[in-house]
């Protein structure tokens, strides 16, 4: 046991401050790939946080998604069911009136979203089960994409987690 390197870095200030809260550790968590150990190659991971590291889906307009999405499209990055899948993020966006170059907060429409659609599922609405399931993971994706533009050193992005 190295107990010597443990007190070290906790009187090393250098390190003070780093993981805050757990909240941080669980959005680390959720671009790290080593969760199941799978996960994109190395090369394709570099691929994911430089085009990630450019979108932030706290703040981002319809027109810039649709970018995030074509470029991960066409570096491979993500299958074409996933594509499928967060391009419905884009029609909803449609649905709702969303001008192309406004910005929105993807992460708190999609929570408010899930939300919604649990509590309708809970007065038995016919589908609410299944339309909760499919925002969930429309939601999913989102966190991790804002996980890994607040955090690009962290790792890559797990899409099976």
């Amino acid at each position: 046991m190295q107990i010597k390197n443990v007190l070290a870095r906790l009187s090393d200030p250098t390190r003070f401050g780093q993981h805050r809260d757990g909240a941080e550790a669980v959005d680390r968590k959720a671009v790290d790939a080593s969760a199941t150990g799978v996960g994109p190659s190395s090369s394709s991971s570099s691929g994911i946080r430089e085009i990630l590291a450019g979108y932030d889906v706290t703040n981002i307009s319809p027109k810039a998604f649709s970018e995030l999405l074509q470029k991960l499209r066409q570096s491979g990055l993500i299958s074409d069911n996933d594509f499928q899948e967060l391009s419905q993020i884009r029609s909803d966006l449609d649905r709702e009136g969303v001008a192309p170059d406004q910005a929105v907060n993807l992460l708190d429409m999609y929570a408010k979203k899930v939300q919604a659609a649990e509590q309708a599922d809970k007065f038995e609405e016919t589908g609410a089960e299944a339309t909760a399931a499919s925002l969930r993971r429309r939601l999913d994706w989102l966190q991790k994409f804002a996980a890994a533009h607040e955090w690009p050193e962290a790792a890559t992005i797990n899409a099976l987690a």
